[in-house]
């Protein structure tokens, strides 16, 4: 970027430095022309001769005057002498071949030291007056104009236009020599511009009109300024100034120049254009009226002239810049910025169309200034303490109609050099890219301004619209400001949300005023759907994936609007709203397809199955609706996994996962409400699960092939949920009062069923006992089934009276002890023996250190009597079985 600026600087810098170079380049023609004749030295050594007999004679004038002749002899014999050698030179000229520019030398030289002999009279000795002095410079002027007119000699041309020029200034000091020098430059510049014609040489009056430049600015310390009216003198002078610049600008490019304007030539007009801006403001008071005149007369020009396009078209840009310079003086300063636009705007279209690059140049600075005042003269009307109470609704009405028109020009302008863009240099590529970014900051503030002057209270409800159209311009130029731009006029609007939020002092959307909602709706669904808009508009754009995570965190909020709402006035249809919120999310996650959105969707899930345990818990019916509800969608789901499309599936794996637990879930809340029909009980809910686990780990029945594949990933979690299903009605029973009461009784009879159910289970080869065998092994799980056992009849014998519990347990100790002995009989099950004694050990145990202490001696005779009875008799039919067992292994 910095390359590309650097590179259009040299290049507008090279064309507005064609003048100057264009000088250089004459004179290197100048001695080039005598060197190819083989006269280069005596080119050089002729100029030489003149300045060094310009310098001799000027001393020897001085020296004369001061040792020799009086004043007036010695300027007299001055005078002699310098039109002696004008005489020779035109003698030589005439009538010696090939000395003609020798003798036009000669011609020069006679016409300086003319012009330094009047010096001598006039301001240095003082020997004539000052208007005399000046007449007899006007006479050596249009001599040495008459002798160039006759000898055709660029040489004595110069040298008279130098001349003329500088030779009066030395007369400004005084008297009425600086009212006459304006009218007298005019007249040296008409005589330029007949001379330029007639040599065919248009340098000529170019260096005219810039000395006349140079000589009106010094022209300007000697007079006072400005003029406080206009009289026929001063308005001769403004006359005069006003001549040069329609002379040198105008006529001289009809009548002399006569060629396609170029960027060097164009150059000199331009000069001439702020030279008489500057000039005309610092001479007179009334240059605003003065610019209105120009403004008439070129716009005349250009009506006049209209055949020739190239400098019909720079009247009119005259005429564009004198009206601008007009308004500026004559009419409001508020209107200062449309001014400057309307100017801009014209010297853009000359410039663009002709190819100008120092107008474009100019018009670029005008544009950029006429905006910025724009600007300057909103902020100073906004921020004005009151407007006048009279006129606020015009004032109002008018600053708008000031920013459209500034729209307008300013679009009008970018449009202009879009059209020419091709043929442009890479400086005006930067500039319609500056334009156009500044058109978006126009665009936007301007429709800031007027929705606040229609509403001061919606008026920022208007931003999305906005930033709406910065995106369409950004996405059709390429502009990065203005699409930067775009989303920073969203803070505005999250500022107002902020502030009614804080005003209302509640984060209900209720609570806000009708402005903070509309822009809560706005700011959601315009953070929403820009990205679709970016894809469809603008997929190149590096913002883009700004927008993809601004959507993405809305699609993420989109589900959770209402959550608040709920928890704060409905906290009791939580769970229903979680259930919703999910299949919310899963459509989402389905549209959108991103895994944030599917995690948002399980997590919502498992938060909703939470929330709905705890509200069945609570035996609240919206806890019974959204138990419902999920079971419709997970039932769905489980029901239509295998045949979804991918897509579903991998949004709904969780779901199809979870689905058995949830299953258990609606289960365990069914039995829970039935028992609680009769006589509540979560004992009988602990066997319902246990059974419900023990189906669904198998593959035998219906159930659990259905659910198999759903329930692969956490199959060891099922199984072992089987055993914690078990255990649950033993914890509870440890923590109620042993004694015959309906609740022990509901107790006994899930620890009853549950035995049963184990007992079964485990006597048969399951797939979930082979799979879990490594962690389980079959000997644990049947030491744990007859550990269980034991608990559990414990538990109810001493729900009974002490005096049987006590005597009673240890009988069924002994007897569980004598069974387990005759079942290690069994092949493969000889490690129950183990079992057997410490079932034994512990009855033993019980009685003699626990019970012994609090038996009666009835008591006392019972317990040992039966004892010792069983013992004896599992003692004598064990061995017997025993030995049945070794003979048939003997015989067999």
């Amino acid at each position: 970027m910095l390359t590309q600026l650097a590179e259009a600087i040299s290049e507008f810098s090279s064309a507005a430095l064609a003048p100057l170079s264009g000088l250089t380049d004459q004179a290197k023609q100048f001695y080039q022309h005598y060197q190819t004749k083989g006269l280069g030295p005596v080119f050089l050594m002729t100029v030489a001769g003149i300045i060094t007999l310009t310098l001799g004679f000027g001393y020897l004038l001085q020296y004369s005057i001061n040792n020799w002749f009086s004043e007036l002899a010695k300027a007299l014999l001055g005078l002699g002498v310098a039109n002696s050698i004008i005489a020779g030179g035109v003698f030589i000229r005439q009538k010696r071949a090939g000395m003609e520019a020798f003798g036009s030398g000669l011609v020069g030289l006679g016409l300086i030291l003319n012009y330094l002999c009047l010096y001598f009279l006039g301001p240095y000795f003082t020997i004539i007056p000052d208007t005399t002095c000046f007449g007899l410079l006007l006479l050596n002027t249009l001599l040495g104009y008459g002798l160039s007119f006759k000898l055709d000699t660029k040489v004595v041309a110069i040298v008279a236009l130098l001349g003329g020029s500088l030779a009066p200034l030395m007369l400004l000091d005084g008297g009425q020599a600086p009212l006459l020098y304006l009218p007298y430059l005019l007249l040296i510049g008409i005589c330029s511009m007949v001379q330029s014609h007639k040599l065919a040489w248009p340098i000529l009056v170019e260096v005219t009109a810039l000395l006349h430049i140079a000589c009106i600015q010094v022209l300007s310390v000697f007079i006072s300024l400005p003029f406080a009216s206009i009289g026929w003198q001063t308005g001769l002078i403004l006359l005069a100034i006003n001549g040069l610049f329609y002379l040198y600008s105008i006529a001289s490019l009809l009548f002399v120049i006569k060629s396609a304007l170029t960027p060097r030539l164009l150059a000199v007009p331009v000069a001439l254009m702020i030279f008489i801006l500057y000039t005309l403001t610092e001479w007179s008071r009334f240059a605003g009226e003065l610019f209105a005149v120009n403004a008439i007369l070129c716009a005349l020009l250009y009506l006049i002239i209209k055949r020739d396009k190239d400098i019909s078209a720079l009247a009119l840009a005259f005429a564009g810049s004198f009206a601008g310079f007009a308004a500026l003086f004559l009419l409001s300063a508020e209107l200062m910025g449309l001014v400057l636009l309307l100017e801009g705007l014209l010297l853009l279209w000359i410039g663009c169309k002709h190819r100008f690059s120092p107008i474009r140049a100019e018009a670029y600075v005008l544009l950029v200034l006429g905006i910025i005042s724009s600007f300057i003269n909103l902020f100073d009307v906004l921020t004005q303490s009151h407007y006048p109470q009279q006129s606020i609704l015009s004032y109002q009405a008018l600053l708008s109609l000031s920013m459209l028109l500034t729209c307008t020009l300013t679009y009008m302008a970018q449009k202009l050099i879009s059209q020419y863009q091709t043929d442009l240099m890479k400086f005006d590529r930067l500039a319609v890219h500056f334009i156009r970014e500044l058109l978006g900051v126009l665009y936007s503030v301007t429709i800031v301004v007027i929705c606040y002057f229609v509403s001061d209270e919606y008026w920022l409800n208007t931003l999305p619209l906005i930033s709406l159209l910065l995106l369409y311009i950004s996405a059709k130029y390429t502009l990065r400001f203005s699409e930067i731009l775009a989303w920073l006029w969203q803070l505005p609007l999250l500022g107002l949300v902020i502030f009614a939020i804080l005003d209302a002092n509640s984060l209900s959307f209720a609570d806000q005023a009708l402005n903070a909602k509309l822009a809560r709706i706005e700011l959601f669904v315009g953070l929403l759907l820009a990205y679709y808009w970016y894809k469809k508009h603008y997929a190149n754009s590096k913002l883009i994936r700004l927008a993809y995570f601004v959507q993405l965190a809305c699609y993420i909020t989109l589900p959770l609007l209402l959550l608040p709402k709920v928890m704060r006035s409905w906290p009791e249809y939580i769970a229903i709203y979680l259930w919703l919120s999910s299949i919310g999310s899963l459509a989402i996650a389905y549209f959108v397809r991103h895994k944030v959105l599917r995690y948002e969707a399980q997590i919502l899930t498992v938060l909703a199955i939470l929330m709905t345990a705890a509200m069945c818990l609570a035996e609240l019916w919206q806890g019974l609706v959204a138990l419902a509800i999920g079971l419709l969608l997970l039932g769905l789901i489980t029901l239509r996994f295998l045949q979804l499309p991918t897509e579903w599936q991998q949004i709904t794996r969780l779901h199809w996962h979870i689905s058995p637990y949830y299953l258990g879930l609606v289960i365990a809340v069914i039995s829970q409400t039935l028992t609680n029909i009769f006589y509540p009980s979560w004992a009988i809910t602990a066997l319902i699960m246990c059974g419900y686990f023990t189906l669904i780990t198998e593959r035998h029945n219906t159930l659990g092939r259905r659910l198999k594949d759903a329930l692969a990933p956490s199959y060891s979690l099922a199984y072992f949920a089987i055993y914690a299903c078990a255990l649950l009605p033993i914890i509870l029973h440890s923590e109620m009062s042993l004694s015959l009461s309906m609740d022990n009784l509901l107790v006994n009879m899930a620890e009853l069923g549950i035995l049963i159910l184990l007992a079964r289970y485990l006597m048969t080869t399951r797939l979930a006992i082979r799979i879990h065998k490594k962690i389980l092994p079959t000997t644990v799980l049947q030491w744990a089934w007859h550990g269980l056992l034991t608990i559990s009849y414990m538990l109810w014998c001493y729900q009974l009276d002490i005096s049987i519990a006590a005597t009673m347990s240890a009988i069924l100790l002994v007897v569980h002890a004598s069974v387990v002995m005759f079942i290690s009989l069994r092949a493969l099950q000889t490690n129950l023996v183990r079992l057997a004694a410490l079932l034994f050990a512990l009855a033993c145990m019980k009685v003699i250190v626990i019970d012994m202490a609090s038996f009666e001696l009835v008591q006392k005779v019972v317990a040992f009597i039966v004892i010792g009875v069983i013992l004896l008799t599992v003692a004598y039919f064990y061995q017997k079985a025993k030995n049945n067992l070794q003979t048939q292994s003997l015989t067999s």
